[in-house]
């Protein structure tokens, strides 16, 4: 979800920003929210909507949906190891696990995050796609990417794959950063 926030910060402060990086994430340009992109078709093998075992109490009263990330249920903790980081070894599953906040806005998924092509769209930006992710699958992410770049054709995105899933494991960890350092010196030079 922060991505949607990103692209709503690009489009108030732009100046602020030399780079924005969107590592497996929702870009919003053609549809207004997270929630309308998950109908599309690219999103059809997504696993988000699958996830809802983990879920506690009533989001109304909490004012957040809330996941029980230290569930017993065996079926539940497949589902989230399949969605979050298919292939990690159940010692770091746990330890993602641990790192993860049980409480999740309401209103971020609803809100219109589109990114402004006068504002957002003059950012230079960078997608790294997670080729093996089951939260935002490849379409979806591919989608976010020729819709940026179709608004604005003069600053397309500067695209990166690296083969992980949607919680890098340590080995898709260590790509990313390589790629982060890299466009860190860019932003410097």
């Amino acid at each position: 979800m922060g991505a949607a926030t990103v692209n709503r910060v690009a489009n108030e402060v732009p100046r602020l920003i030399q780079r924005l990086v969107y590592s497996s994430a929702f870009c919003c340009v053609d549809l207004p929210s997270m929630a309308a992109y998950l109908m599309e078709p690219e999103a059809k093998d997504s696993m988000i909507l699958e996830l809802g075992g983990a879920g506690v109490g009533d989001p109304e009263v909490i004012g957040a949906t809330r996941s029980n990330f230290r569930t017993a249920d065996p079926r539940v903790l497949a589902k989230l190891k399949e969605a979050l980081c298919a292939g990690a070894t159940d010692h770091e599953f746990f330890a993602l696990l641990n790192t993860m906040q049980p409480d999740e806005s309401m209103h971020i998924p609803l809100a219109d995050a589109r990114g402004h092509k006068e504002t957002w769209g003059r950012i230079p930006r960078t997608y790294i796609r997670h080729t093996r992710d089951r939260m935002i699958p490849l379409p979806l992410q591919d989608r976010f990417i020729h819709e940026a770049d179709r608004l604005t054709p003069h600053n397309r995105f500067d695209v990166r794959s690296v083969a992980t899933s949607h919680m890098p494991d340590p080995r898709g960890w260590a790509s990313i950063v390589d790629i982060l350092d890299e466009l860190a010196v860019q932003v410097q030079d």
